[in-house]
């Protein structure tokens, strides 16, 4: 309703100075008409503009509380990385403690290790030496009685074959 008066109202103006004289000042009346043109237009639009404002207002704000609330949790994902972050940290120092350790323990296995076997090896070699030492021994003696039983252009007593063994084997 307030529509179908509003171009009448912004020509009235118009009309009303188009039949205007010379070169009177008319300041007045178009002072006065201008004032009725801003109470038309304001009577008219007032209404709209305002609510077009009032939705801008409205949307600026909805806008705002979006974008905050985007930062809280922005926020409070950084201070979850932060947290994991730290925990991270924590926890590989606790991982390169935990290697550092079994690092120590495995060289001082691994030492002790070698060292039995090393002492296994010479051990074993000893008895080894032992052993060949005591078959060679043998393999003399029965060298020695082999050719002592075999030549019988010698007899012997008991006591002279022992003392011919204990100088052979010394």
């Amino acid at each position: 309703m307030k529509g179908k008066y509003f171009i009448p109202c912004l020509l009235l103006p118009t009309m009303m100075l188009a039949s205007g004289g010379g070169g009177e000042t008319d300041i007045v009346e178009r002072t006065i008409n201008f004032v009725i043109f801003v109470a038309i237009f304001y009577y008219l639009a007032a209404d709209k503009i305002k609510a077009i404002f009032v939705a801008r207002q409205e949307s600026i704000a909805a806008e705002l509380e979006k974008v905050q609330e985007k930062l809280k949790e922005s926020k409070k994902a950084k201070e979850q990385a932060q947290k994991r972050l730290e925990e991270s940290k924590r926890m590989a120092e606790d991982v390169i403690l935990t290697a550092k350790k079994e690092v120590v323990l495995l060289t001082q296995k691994v030492e002790d290790s070698t060292k039995s076997d090393i002492e296994n090896l010479i051990r074993q070699y000893n008895d080894s030496m032992e052993f060949e030492k005591r078959k060679a021994e043998r393999a003399i003696i029965d060298e020695i009685l082999a050719e002592l039983f075999e030549s019988d252009a010698t007899k012997l007593d008991k006591a002279a074959y022992g003392e011919i063994l204990l100088k052979k084997v010394a």
